[in-house]
């Protein structure tokens, strides 16, 4: 007998970025930084560390399972009913939930979809749950193409995942764009929009968001997060949006206490404090904007992002020059398991990480 399943022997794990302490143990630099894993680089609000300060007091203590606290202030935030919200320890959890509530496994069982270059972590929540998973086509640009996501949903179809914007790309469905996908799906998928980057995308005048096409898509689920803009990757808060009958399955098959109690906390203070998102925001599109130049300066080929990161094409294998990078104490994330081998993404930093970043891209390539 095998030790484990087939689907899970062959999987391929997610590998998370390169802990700065690491690299800087391994080849004996210091002063290393990290732009891989997407993360705020201004931190969190300091409302929510002294919320997760006084709560630590309470540790002893489970959290409170279904989040009353939390899911009533999302509520009102969104002005939505508490029932349909679902926390999750980060989006990431309410991907791998909606999975493993919703799709039978096995090779005569249900299909997951989404596009080519999609979140990494689809492909291994479907694998590892046993079921098939699906990618549609993309254009030249690395974009959704929404006939080719539509074309590729078959009977088998069940849950379809449309990360708006995409991680790793950076791109985007407009609304029309949106509106025809949504309009398109067969009732019986159930379409996931992930909008972990939502707060940087939103002030752009073409970007749609889910909640808007509620009344055209009554199954219809977003996927927020606190780990980006609200600087609490460390902490593990998501939520998702949805029905409330999609949200009791959910609430079934979810581990009780996913999100600890100063995470629930520290989320509460950080949605109170809307000024530290803006901060944040007005970083990311300057930081934005100065990898941009110094990106197409060196004569790369930046991908529009409506995220905080940006894609660049260095135009050759990209594992050496991620290598030559570590070297130089610049973190970023190389994207083979994503197919992407000429492409590295880069999360934007404060200003001084950028620009550290882009001397060593130019000493590199």
């Amino acid at each position: 007998m095998t030790l484990v399943p087939e689907h899970i022997e062959h999987l391929n794990p997610y590998m998370p970025g390169k802990p700065v302490e690491e690299l800087e143990r391994e080849l004996g630099i210091r002063g290393a930084v990290k732009l891989a894993s997407n993360e705020n680089p201004l931190g969190p609000s300091p409302r929510a560390l002294e919320a997760a300060r006084a709560a630590a007091a309470a540790v002893n203590r489970y959290p409170d399972g279904g989040g009353f606290r939390l899911r009533g202030r999302l509520a009102e935030h969104l002005g939505v009913s508490p029932e349909v919200i679902v926390l999750g320890a980060g989006s990431n959890e309410l991907c791998d939930l909606m999975i493993r509530t919703f799709c039978r496994p096995g090779p005569d069982g249900d299909e997951v979809l989404t596009h080519r270059h999609a979140f990494f972590m689809y492909r291994v929540s479907a694998e590892a749950a046993g079921v098939r998973f699906v990618e549609s086509a993309v254009g030249p640009d690395l974009r959704c193409d929404v006939g080719a996501f539509l074309r590729a949903v078959t009977d088998r179809t069940k849950v379809a995942f449309l990360p708006n914007p995409n991680n790793p790309t950076g791109a985007y469905l407009t609304r029309p764009e949106l509106a025809r996908l949504i309009d398109g799906l067969p009732e019986h998928v159930l379409l996931v929009v992930d909008e972990a980057y939502y707060e940087y995308a939103r002030a752009i005048p073409d970007y749609p968001v889910a909640e808007a096409f509620r009344a055209r898509r009554p199954n219809l689920t977003w996927l927020r997060t606190f780990s980006k803009a609200y600087g609490l990757a460390g902490m593990r808060v998501g939520y998702g949006v949805t029905t409330p009958e999609i949200a009791a399955y959910l609430n079934r098959v979810r581990l009780p206490f996913n999100v600890p109690s100063v995470a629930q906390e520290a989320a509460l203070a950080a949605l109170d404090d809307a000024a530290h998102v803006e901060r944040s925001v007005g970083v990311n599109a300057e930081g934005m904007a100065q990898l941009r130049a110094g990106f197409e300066r060196l004569g790369l080929r930046v991908f529009p992002s409506a995220a905080n990161f940006v894609l660049v094409d260095v135009a050759r294998d990209a594992a050496p020059v991620y290598e030559a990078l570590l070297r130089k104490g610049v973190i970023v994330r190389p994207l083979r398991p994503a197919g992407l081998l000429r492409h590295l993404r880069v999360s934007i930093g404060t200003a001084e990480e950028n620009a550290r970043a882009l001397a060593a891209f130019a000493e590199v390539v």
